[in-house]
This record gives C-alpha cells, sequence and structure tokens, in this order.
C-alpha cells in the first residue's frame, strides 16, 4: 500500500539545514544576474505554491557561485508595476529587462505525485534578454507551442534552453542521485539525513528535484551529456 509523504507546505528557502555541497560556479559568460519567476501549476495538487517552489529554487540557483538570483516575489512586483500578468515569453522578457537581468526563468510544475516514492516533472525554458547567438536554422527549431510558454518568431531568439525534467524517487538513478544528495550534507538531525527522508517529505524533496534543474542547466550550458544519475560531494566529506 503506498504511503502519502508528509505534506508539508511547499518551500525550502534555507531551513532544515542547509547545504555544504561543493556545486559547479555559474559557466555563463554572459548570463550572471537570473530572474526567478513564480511557478506555474498544472499538476493540480493540493497546497501548491508557486511563490514558494520557485523561491526554493532560486536558494538552489544561489549555491552556485557567480549566479546573482532576484526572487519571485521581487519578479512578481516588477510584472504587476508593469501592468503584466505574465502569461507570455513577451511578458517574461518584459519584466526581466525592467528588474536589469541578463535571463528569466520560466517553469511550470506539471506533476507533483504526494505519495512515497514522489514523482515529480518540471517544465522549463531559460529566457535571455539578448538574443540567443545561433543560426537561423536553430533558432526556427524554438518556435513551438513549448511549455510552459509559447514561443514566437520575435521571442525565438531570446530561448537559450528549454527542457523537461522528470524525477521519479522509484527510478534506481534518482534514488542513487538522491542518496549522493544527502551525503554531500553535514546537518544529520534533519530529514536531510538520508535519501529515503528527503523522499518522504514534500518540502526537501522539492528542493531535491530544484538542485536537478539547476545541474541540468549548467550541464546544458557547457555541452555535456546527462548523466545517469547525479553525484554531489562534501568539501568536508568528499
Amino acid at each position: 500500500m503506498k504511503k502519502l509523504i508528509w505534506l508539508l507546505p511547499l518551500a525550502l528557502g534555507g531551513c532544515l539545514g542547509e547545504t555544504y555541497r561543493n556545486p559547479e560556479p555559474n559557466p555563463f559568460k554572459s548570463v550572471k544576474r537570473v530572474a526567478v519567476a513564480p511557478f506555474l501549476d498544472r499538476s493540480g495538487a493540493k497546497g501548491f505554491d508557486g511563490m514558494k517552489a520557485g523561491e526554493a529554487f532560486a536558494s538552489e540557483m544561489l549555491m552556485h557561485a557567480g549566479f546573482d538570483v532576484v526572487r519571485p516575489r521581487q519578479v512578481a512586483d516588477a510584472a504587476a508595476a508593469k501592468g503584466l500578468k505574465l502569461e507570455t515569453a513577451e511578458d517574461y522578457l518584459a519584466v526581466a529587462k525592467a528588474l536589469d537581468a541578463d535571463a528569466i526563468v520560466a517553469a511550470e510544475v506539471t506533476e507533483l505525485n504526494t505519495y512515497y516514492p514522489p514523482r515529480t516533472a518540471v517544465a522549463l525554458q531559460l529566457l535571455l534578454t539578448q538574443r540567443v547567438k545561433s543560426p537561423p536554422e536553430n533558432l526556427e527549431k524554438h518556435v513551438v507551442s513549448a511549455r510552459p510558454l509559447a514561443i514566437s518568431p520575435s521571442t525565438a531568439p531570446h530561448l537559450d534552453q528549454h527542457f523537461e525534467l522528470v524525477a521519479d524517487a522509484g527510478d534506481d538513478n534518482i534514488e542513487s542521485s538522491l542518496s549522493s544528495y544527502a551525503a554531500a550534507r553535514v546537518a544529520g538531525d534533519s530529514a536531510w539525513k538520508d535519501g529515503e527522508g528527503i523522499a518522504r517529505s514534500r518540502e526537501t524533496y522539492w528542493r531535491f528535484v530544484c538542485a536537478l534543474i539547476v545541474e541540468r542547466i549548467v550541464d546544458n550550458e557547457l555541452g555535456r551529456p546527462q548523466p545517469a544519475k547525479h553525484k554531489w560531494s562534501n568539501p568536508e566529506h568528499p
């Protein structure tokens, strides 16, 4: 019989112990300041809070030296000040430029399974305020009704990355990544102490998912193939 995981609020901005991993630094040459918009919900899960979900992602991105992150509340306030509803790629780009950001993250949660082992899916787009330097044939590939935002010919030159990440704790590779993620933390008196402890808390599992997403962004920028499983290191316990 499946067990319901702890239905904690979907947020983690530094509580329950902070990471002591040694994340890779920002690999982008022209992207330093990144705006993170509130996450959109397409999962229908009860208790989902897109603002808190985005805040947790912003906290995870800040673990990578070299990123200056504009948090979701600031993004939402800037959108409101400009009378924008953050419904189109044009809206997101206008807000990013108003915040003097080099890029903005648009993401939606397409699946949020609240049973153990949890399964979460997130679709993400990274839009640059400056045009992406790509051949025309590559830009044409971006003109799609993508998730979460439809990309038009006018916004395609700004789409740097788009992908969907599925984190299924029932998968052997994700389970292994969870164990590595937990081992890279010093605090052993919390839900972070082992992979199963992380998987059984909605809050801590979401932060793990955010870590996977940021790692994917970094890997994509470096042109690295996606690993079957992620490994994290702890400078105190390599």
